[in-house]
């Protein structure tokens, strides 16, 4: 019970603490809506059962045993964090023109125009968790803590992993309707700016922070 407990309280912990996927969500759902950011959500989840299984098939035991391999992943995450952080902050510096509206195709069209959108923030989202090799580091060393004695270690780890997964789901779908419902008060330019720089700011100092390894 105690076990339970302290999983929960320190898994919200870090959930809930501000990072580059939370920004990614944040500026997805300002730019479209929570059933644009919705996908992304999926993405970021996905990208973290394959890391935490990667990481229980030794992927992270190699990571930690090879720091030039983790220093080029570091760096690729990094790199991948700094460009959206120079997109958003065009966004501020040069805001997007209203774009004319475009030409009826039918409902084929906008169905194929929606499933690419999804698409698209599947693959962000999956990109924003996946380029950050800390995270499955991260998934094996904090779990582990956490599975009941007498308990055999794998299927342990992989019970913990869902809830840990399942918990992070669900907080980012709480974060996107907290996200729409303040957005409604962010229709102006000089808030949309503020939104822009801020999530710049943060995918910056995340960047930073992964290609120092800190």
């Amino acid at each position: 019970m105690i076990n339970a407990v302290a999983f929960l309280t320190s898994s919200l912990v870090v959930i809930m603490a501000p990072g580059p996927d939370l920004a990614l969500i944040t500026r997805l759902v300002l730019t479209g809506s929570p059933r644009t950011a919705a996908p992304a959500a999926v993405g970021m989840i996905t990208a973290g059962g394959v890391q935490a299984t990667l990481g229980a098939l030794g992927l992270a035991a190699l990571l930690a045993a090879r720091p030039d391999l983790f220093t080029a992943f570091r760096w690729a995450g990094a790199a991948v964090l700094l460009v959206w952080a120079y997109q958003a902050l065009r966004s501020v510096l040069r805001p997007a023109a209203l774009a004319p509206a475009p030409a009826s195709s039918g409902p084929e069209a906008g169905a194929d125009a929606a499933a690419h959108g999804r698409r698209r923030a599947f693959a962000l989202g999956l990109l924003c968790t996946g380029s950050n090799p800390k995270v499955g580091i991260f998934l094996m060393a904090f779990l582990p803590q956490f599975v009941p004695a007498g308990v055999p270690p794998v299927p342990g780890i992989a019970v913990l992993a869902c809830c840990y997964l399942a918990l992070g789901l669900a907080w980012l779908l709480v974060w996107m309707r907290l996200v729409h419902r303040l957005a409604r008060h962010l229709h102006s330019a000089s808030a949309q700016r503020l939104a822009n720089g801020l999530t710049a700011a943060v995918f910056a100092v995340f960047a930073v922070r992964l290609a120092l390894g800190t």
